[in-house]
């Protein structure tokens, strides 16, 4: 993938691009997903998913107004389009921050820093409803929340979106239980994909040389071709 990203900007094939676009915004390269889906754009102004994709990023990179713009381009073509809609309604109650989420998004690099052990990205299983998923951004910050046998990640306002794959919260329950603790942001999000950032934020004494993530952190995007926003 990175020698095909390395020559996107010597290709015309949109479906190509698309997917370039795609794992630019996996890697959280905003610059590079922002200027792919303008490229895509050139070609096909009616691209609705480039369209958003590219709002999305400008989002990721501080800049709202072009944001609203884009946007609104999406509902000149689709005025129900989910994503727009909600998007737009977010930017409006943003009061002049430079972001979806304020201080979260301020400075994605620094929320997304990966450490060995540390943390952790993670699809979601058994999601909420694509109305709510699409209303999330990168850098939203989430919670854990513990059960019994499970654990599932809500929004800042309680909102149910998603659960960890079995086998990771059983070992986090195990480490929560122990005194470990965490935070979680929106990595990416479609109506369809919940992907999120798991970071051990405090490290219990009893488990000082137990990693949290014995596996490096890594996660394989199996539904990368379903990323829109």
């Amino acid at each position: 993938m990175l020698q095909i990203r390395a020559v996107w900007k010597e290709t015309a094939d949109t479906s190509l691009l698309a997917q370039m676009a795609i794992d630019a915004a996996l890697n959280s390269n905003w610059r590079e997903a922002a200027s792919i889906n303008e490229k895509i754009i050139t070609t096909d102004k009616g691209d609705i998913e480039a369209l958003n994709r590219l709002a999305h990023a400008y989002i990721c990179l501080g800049n709202k107004e072009k944001a609203k713009i884009t946007y609104n381009k999406v509902l000149a073509l689709d005025q129900y389009n989910i994503i727009a809609r909600k998007n737009i309604d977010k930017i409006s109650k943003m009061n002049g921050h430079a972001s979806l989420n304020g201080q979260q998004n301020a400075n994605l690099s620094q929320i997304f820093l990966f450490e060995p052990g540390k943390t952790k990205i993670i699809s979601l299983l058994n999601l909420a409803p694509p109305a709510i998923l699409a209303t999330l951004n990168c850098g939203d910050k989430l919670n854990l929340v513990q059960k019994k046998h499970s654990v599932t990640i809500n929004s800042e306002d309680t909102t149910y979106l998603g659960a960890l794959p079995d086998d990771l919260a059983h070992r986090l329950i195990g480490f929560i239980t122990g005194g470990n603790k965490y935070e979680a942001y929106v990595k990416c999000a479609s109506p369809k994909m919940l992907t999120v950032f798991i970071r051990e934020s405090e490290r219990a004494p009893k488990f000082t040389n137990q990693p949290s993530f014995a596996d490096g952190g890594k996660s394989i995007y199996s539904d990368e071709k379903d990323f829109v926003s």
